[in-house]
């Protein structure tokens, strides 16, 4: 008996290392179908997409492919702006780096923090910005700044997703073999799965924060006080 359940739970392991693996296969001949260049950023909103619907419990394996080859049509020209913004800023923040060696005194100091703080913006960037991309309906320009909210008021799951990549990366450092098959499946499962419990996290604070205010309000009538029904009402009665 003992036996069997092991050997169900080894299987079920091995399930989903495959399932890994397929996601990165799709990535990898999506991206090349993209010419490399174009294809890599709507490879990766694929694949960020499909592992958001496993994730959520979607075991079709067909479903799969028709998901990864939709969103990479529709999300092509969108997602290659993302890539296009995000290597932008990375070679902006590169390029002050280089500029720090040739300040001194203050501008040093002022230029080493500015750098510093990007750096950590643009890293939290990158940490949420495809999780909050393929998971919100949004306007495109909000997705940057969203991403970057989401990530600094979710301090715990920002910090797991560090130990999480660098865990993967010393499996990866240790076993290379992995690393065509699972690296960007592991990233992309670790970053999607830890946003994912970030916006349950936030989306359970928002519910509770107006639960609060319902029963506030409730406790308001009771004792007699009643909200302004518009701000001309609330100002009649300052006045009076």
């Amino acid at each position: 008996m003992e036996s069997n359940r092991m050997i169900g739970k080894i299987n079920h392991f091995a399930e989903k290392v495959m399932r890994i693996a397929q996601f990165q296969l799709l990535w990898i001949v999506f991206s090349i179908c993209g010419g490399v260049v174009l294809g890599m950023m709507p490879a990766t909103i694929g694949l960020f997409t499909v592992m958001r619907k496993w994730l959520q419990g979607n075991e079709d394996n067909q479903s799969y492919v028709r998901i990864y080859w939709a969103t990479f049509r529709k999300e092509f020209w969108k997602a290659n702006i993302i890539g296009f913004i995000l290597t932008i800023i990375g070679f902006m923040i590169y390029m002050n780096f280089t500029l720090i060696r040739f300040t001194h005194g203050i501008a040093y100091w002022f230029l080493l923090i500015f750098v510093f703080m990007m750096t950590i913006l643009f890293v939290i960037l990158l940490f949420y910005i495809f999780p909050v991309y393929v998971h919100f309906e949004n306007k495109f320009n909000k997705y940057f700044s969203i991403s970057i909210l989401i990530g600094i008021s979710s301090p715990f799951h920002t910090m797991l997703m560090i130990i999480g990549f660098s865990l993967v990366y010393l499996l990866l450092l240790w076993v290379p073999g992995f690393i065509p098959f699972l690296s960007i499946g592991l990233f992309s499962l670790i970053s999607m799965y830890i946003a994912m419990k970030a916006f349950t996290s936030m989306e359970g604070k928002k519910e509770h924060a107006s639960e609060e205010n319902k029963s506030l309000m409730k406790g308001g009538f009771h004792n007699g006080f009643k909200p302004a029904a518009n701000k001309n009402t609330r100002v009649e009665t300052l006045n009076r």
